[in-house]
């Protein structure tokens, strides 16, 4: 790819995708962003995102790195969109925004997330979610993110 560029550079000019190519690779998301390795141990922030398992994430980094995402920048935030799917990057790492086959979890949601992955939508996991107080609305947004997996 880099003789490519340069031959282009020669003969025409910056091709026109060269200028969405991150500066240096970026990796994966981390795998707390995957529905399925969400746990009660999990990192928690205020605002979580989750891929279900039937988007190919090494497909849409390959892509980013080759320059064939939209670059973008929201709010101070780098994004790459590709395949109807917006990443941010923070310190070299690629992390799911929006977009689809990605759930956007608040707090509550995301740990009720790790609860059905380790105990399945049974009366046990609603026993832990009633004695974590969270709310219907989580569980709701939980369960159809565990559900899409």
């Amino acid at each position: 790819m880099t003789l490519l560029l340069v031959l282009g550079v020669l003969l025409g000019g910056m091709p026109a995708w060269a200028g969405d190519m991150p500066a240096k690779p970026l990796k994966k998301p981390a795998d707390r962003h995957s529905i399925r390795k969400v746990t009660q141990k999990s990192y928690v922030r205020e605002d979580n995102s989750v891929v279900e398992s039937r988007v190919n994430i090494h497909r849409d980094v390959q892509d980013i790195n080759e320059g064939k995402a939209k670059k973008g920048n929201e709010s101070g935030v780098q994004t790459w969109t590709i395949n109807r799917r917006t990443y941010g990057s923070h310190d070299g790492t690629l992390y799911p925004m929006r977009g689809d086959g990605i759930h956007e979890l608040n707090r509550g949601a995301f740990k009720a997330l790790g609860i059905y992955n380790e105990m399945k939508d049974t009366p046990r996991a609603k026993e832990v979610l009633d004695k974590m107080k969270v709310p219907e609305a989580d569980r709701k947004a939980a369960l159809k993110a565990f559900k899409a997996g």
